[in-house]
């Protein structure tokens, strides 16, 4: 075959393209369960980051997920008892400023303070709307005052908000538009929550 026909360019780039979408599906299906496992465990970890129980170790996360949540479908309200405190916890997901935000918000059975709130997933950026999975930004969050209207994340100043009853936490400096996104999306899900605890 002539190296300079159309036909020999269709055929060589037709089983180039084969070749190496033949070893990408090998190693998908070479690696689903683990990958699999791994999202099962970055949610379990989330959501016990959220009730303020961390595990380190991926095989106590596990199962320290499984006692006090049991079977967790989709994004259903899981009523769980930790350390002698109801809490309800959601997983949620909504949209920040360049794709979705998916995490974990646990707040007392009152639907009166956040227990805590942890971050799984987003696209935001590098440095700035990304800093939302810092500590320092989630850990405001933990135990604050749950307000008539929500939560307020105001505008960035670089500093954290201290004061857990003012019912407002220190967005992040740079990302207005990620912080506002947030707010949002945590608000969204307290009007969820108070419903679903009949209020």
């Amino acid at each position: 075959m002539n190296r300079e026909s159309f036909l020999y360019v269709v055929v060589f780039t037709f089983l180039v393209a084969f070749v190496f979408v033949f070893v990408i599906a090998l190693a998908d299906g070479a690696t689903a369960e683990r990958v699999a496992r791994n999202r099962e465990l970055v949610t379990a970890q989330a959501f016990l980051n959220a009730v303020g129980r961390p595990e380190d170790d991926g095989a106590t996360a596990l199962q320290t997920f499984e006692r006090l949540f049991g079977a967790v479908e989709g994004d259903s309200v899981i009523r769980a008892r930790v350390d002698d405190q109801d809490v309800l916890v959601k997983q949620f997901r909504g949209d920040g400023l360049w794709g979705t935000i998916t995490g974990v918000l646990a707040v007392d059975s009152g639907v009166t303070r956040i227990v805590g709130l942890d971050i799984i997933s987003h696209s935001e950026t590098p440095g700035l709307g990304g800093r939302i999975e810092e500590d320092w930004f989630k850990d405001q969050f933990r135990n604050e005052r749950i307000s008539a209207e929500g939560i307020t994340v105001r505008k960035g100043e670089g500093t954290t908000d201290d004061d857990p009853d003012n019912g407002t936490v220190d967005g992040v400096t740079g990302a207005s538009l990620t912080s506002a996104a947030m707010q949002v999306i945590i608000n969204h899900e307290i009007d969820g929550l108070r419903k679903e605890a009949g209020q």
